[in-house]
């Protein structure tokens, strides 16, 4: 290629590199393994290190479980997993925020020929945020007994909840040594929806009547497998599950394209800069798809009211039986009607761009700059990383992360392999990895893969 031709592409990649923000999703670790395929993954662009024709073990190899939030579950849960609202409320101390993403492989096949890489996956992918009223917590460990004769107001509390398939085909082109590009179209299957824009929920006193009012405000939307119906003899909306295997496989109803693209070019004897745009695309919901708004308060009898506080004392109601009953008496509160127009949702869009530079023929060091951006949350991570050989078979990464300018996290992915399967495991935060349930900040992938020959010996 001409010398011209090749300092143009090379500003190209220096702009991609460095204009973006510092800033990222989760710092998976994983991403600087280059012998594990599945670091395509992060970027298209990388290609497997081997000829060989890499499965994946369906529902394991690619597991990935990402969790951030300003609490943890043993906030919720003490010693043999006994929950008490009492210690949620007291540890946590501010409204609650959560972030949560959960992806599951279905299918992975990734092949090499020469300057060609190929591959397929099928994932299920879930991301859920959550942000609620800390008071809340002190209103369900109380009961609303002590509310009789008072006005409150606790919210706002907020969820979100999507749920789809994912089916992609990627392919990578190494242009000339060094220099390969990738791209990866998908067909996005949306198959759940749950979004609570802001609820509150207001306690007030009948005098009169002689009863305790609850009155959930707000709207909520619902795209699933169920079915809907309102019942006008009893005066309640039932929503009870459908599935069909049409929803279960792929539900073309619910159909979203998405894209990801990346580029990686390496330097004569220098560094090599990566950049990758994630996700870029949308999920639709409109088949089973329901709007839902509160009508009308829960009412409670003087003498029906219950505490939740003390076990040994009269009109006692364990929590999690409370909720039930609230939760029973919903349909009775509620109207639903199918949606006109389609709801659109922007699923997590990711950016990230790295230099990395070969200290030796078995050891990298590299700075990585990647961001996570939703309508309602950015997220910013900067990974200084390393990544080194131990003899042929074992590949380690060690990370540092900075989390939204505010957290340290050290990170650590390791792999094996053999002639005919890989191992793989990596965390973004070892503490967590140590001491799951008290962590709030904590992003785990592992797998297993079989390598197959594809060339004759």
């Amino acid at each position: 290629m001409k010398k011209a031709s090749k300092s143009l592409i090379l500003i190209v990649l220096s702009i991609l590199a460095f204009v973006i923000p510092g800033k990222s999703q989760d710092g998976n670790p994983l991403q600087f393994l280059p012998g594990v395929s599945q670091s395509s993954l992060f970027n298209p662009a990388h290609q497997n290190k081997t000829e060989k024709l890499v499965i994946g073990i369906p529902l394991i190899s690619g597991s990935t479980f990402d969790w951030k939030a300003n609490f943890s579950i043993d906030y919720i849960f003490s010693k043999n997993f006994a929950y008490s609202f009492a210690n949620f409320y007291n540890e946590l101390g501010e409204p609650g925020d959560a972030v949560a993403n959960l992806e599951i492989p279905m299918i992975y096949l990734s092949w090499r020929t020469e300057e060609h890489n190929f591959s397929f996956s099928i994932r299920d992918r879930v991301y859920a945020t959550a942000y609620f009223d800390d008071e809340i917590l002190n209103f369900l460990d109380l009961g609303i007994q002590p509310y009789y004769g008072k006005s409150e107001e606790f919210g706002p509390i907020t969820f979100k909840s999507i749920y789809y398939r994912e089916l992609a085909l990627g392919y990578s082109y190494k242009i000339w040594d060094g220099f390969s590009v990738g791209i990866r179209p998908k067909l996005l299957f949306a198959r759940f929806y749950y979004d609570v824009p802001e609820l509150y929920i207001s306690v007030s006193t009948d005098t009169e009547q002689e009863q305790l009012l609850m009155t959930p405000n707000g709207t909520y939307t619902l795209s699933a497998p169920v079915d809907v119906n309102y019942i006008e003899e009893i005066g309640a909306t039932t929503i009870r599950p459908n599935p069909r295997p049409t929803d279960y496989i792929f539900n073309f109803h619910n159909l979203s394209p998405a894209i990801d693209l990346g580029l990686n070019y390496k330097f004569d004897n220098g560094p090599e800069i990566s950049a990758s745009v994630l996700d870029l695309g949308y999920v639709g919901f409109k088949h089973n798809t329901y709007d839902i708004e509160f009508t009308d308060a829960i009412r409670y009898n003087e003498a029906d009211l219950y505490q939740s506080k003390y076990p040994d004392q009269p009109s006692y109601k364990e929590p999690k039986l409370a909720l039930q009953d609230f939760s029973d008496s919903i349909p009775f509160v509620t109207l639903a009607e199918s949606i006109d127009n389609r709801v659109i949702e922007q699923i997590p869009l990711k950016i990230a761009g790295s230099l990395k530079q070969e200290i030796s023929n078995k050891m990298e060091l590299g700075l990585s700059a990647q961001l996570t951006h939703t309508k309602s949350y950015t997220d910013n991570y900067i990974s200084g990383f390393m990544h080194t050989q131990l003899g042929e078979k074992v590949n380690l990464a060690a990370t540092v992360n900075l989390l939204n300018f505010n957290k340290f996290l050290p990170g650590i992915a390791a792999s094996y392999t053999g002639r005919w399967v890989q191992y793989y495991i990596s965390t973004n935060n070892i503490t967590g990895f140590v001491k799951p349930t008290s962590a709030k900040y904590l992003n785990l992938s592992f797998g297993v893969n079989f390598l197959f020959s594809t060339t004759e010996k």
